[in-house]
């Protein structure tokens, strides 16, 4: 594998040089610039526009309006040859998110709760436009926003959109500096047709996980039978290393913080930047500082545990993960028994020492040590349950 990447490094090197483009590469303080779909997001995706990447996080790219999909090395090859890329139009699944996520709920959770839907977990969405409106929608961030349309993916979508509005344009002049003109036609008119609708009340969601094997695990909070201690939380990939994302973190290991609390004994907590951008910014916050007094190890911006490569990866398979990402297949990363959180769960988790909401945590504290249950196998007598 190593010998393949370098190999795919220098074969990057040398296209960029021949045809004059700009390699996001190694970065000076270590890592990588970022992931790809931050980066694009970051500094070039624009409403209207049609992406293509040879990554099915592609989608990623449709929490500005635009058309976001991922495609194979060959059709790849003839979009950069022809500027064309070819496919049959497919349906779309409208997902209506009607009133507005609950104080603590984010988009993860609002995922992850999708993902475990028959008409999802059926596979009826599969190749479909996943569509998001509604005022739920209205009110989330465009870092939010990413998270939704990236895990479109997981669903087995084309692509995730969603349409343009002022948060889009405030989003491009704050981040960019670009003034966006949204047009008349960056939305679904009266006579859309849609393949499937899918209404939520956003206001009766709570945080949720997805437990081992598949993100569509979906399992509310407050429903986990007994305590699923961790050996391992990552806030990190591109649903866990945005601005917002790492901006949840930080509030609730703030509140630790002011609680006499660390990082948990016996855990290790990973927090990986999704790009150099969102260094800068979060030591302009000053999160680096605290996160460093939590007992947090932070890691250069790059995809790390989410391709199994890295910290934040499991050793064994009796260990238990908390990870931000957006898959828990087996073997996804590492051998260990991976459950997926939002970034506000996997930051508590890490505290408490075994799965835990943020709500949850400042509502009823932490459980002391002789309360705490830490067989291992408890995980799978929950899968089973």
């Amino acid at each position: 594998l190593v010998d393949a990447a370098l190999r795919l490094g220098s074969a990057q090197r040398e296209f960029c040089a021949q045809h004059d483009l700009r390699l996001h590469g190694r970065a000076a303080g270590g890592g990588s610039e970022g992931i790809c779909h931050a980066l694009m997001l970051e500094r070039y995706a624009l409403p209207g526009q049609v992406i293509v990447g040879t990554d099915s996080h592609t989608p990623h790219c449709g929490a500005v309006g635009a058309f976001a999909f991922g495609v194979g090395a060959t059709e790849m090859a003839n979009a950069w040859l022809t500027g064309d890329a070819r496919l049959a139009v497919p349906g779309t699944c409208l997902v209506h998110l009607r009133s507005r996520l609950p104080a603590g709920v984010g988009a993860k959770d609002l995922a992850l709760h999708l993902l475990h839907l028959p008409y999802i977990r059926d596979g009826r969405a599969i190749g479909q436009i996943i569509e998001f409106s509604g005022e739920a929608v209205a009110h989330l961030s465009t870092d939010e926003r990413a998270t939704l349309t990236n895990m479109v993916a997981e669903i087995g979508g084309l692509t995730g959109l969603i349409v343009p509005d002022a948060e889009t344009v405030r989003y491009l002049r704050e981040r960019r500096g670009v003034d966006a003109a949204l047009a008349p036609w960056m939305t679904s008119d009266a006579q859309a047709a849609y393949a499937h609708v899918i209404e939520i009340d956003c206001a009766r969601l709570g945080a949720m996980v997805a437990s081992p094997g598949d993100p569509g695990n979906g399992v509310a909070l407050t429903q986990l039978s007994a305590e699923v201690p961790i050996d391992i939380a990552y806030g990190g990939s591109c649903t866990g290393s945005k601005r917002e994302d790492l901006r949840a973190c930080h509030e609730v290991l703030a509140w630790g913080l002011s609680q006499g609390h660390k990082v948990a004994d016996g855990v290790r907590f990973y927090l990986q930047y999704g790009s150099e951008d969102v260094r800068a910014w979060c030591e302009a916050q000053g999160y680096a500082d605290v996160f460093a007094a939590a007992g947090v190890k932070v890691l250069a911006p790059g995809c790390g545990a989410c391709v199994n490569a890295g910290p934040g990866v499991s050793r064994a398979p009796d260990e238990v993960v908390i990870s931000a990402q957006n898959r828990n297949f087996p073997g996804r990363s590492g051998p260990g028994q991976m459950w997926l959180g939002s970034p506000a769960t996997v930051a508590a988790s890490a505290l408490a020492g075994y799965i835990v909401g943020f709500d949850q945590l400042r509502r009823n504290g932490f459980a002391a040590p002789a309360a705490r249950l830490p067989d291992r196998r408890r995980g799978d007598a929950l899968r089973a349950s």
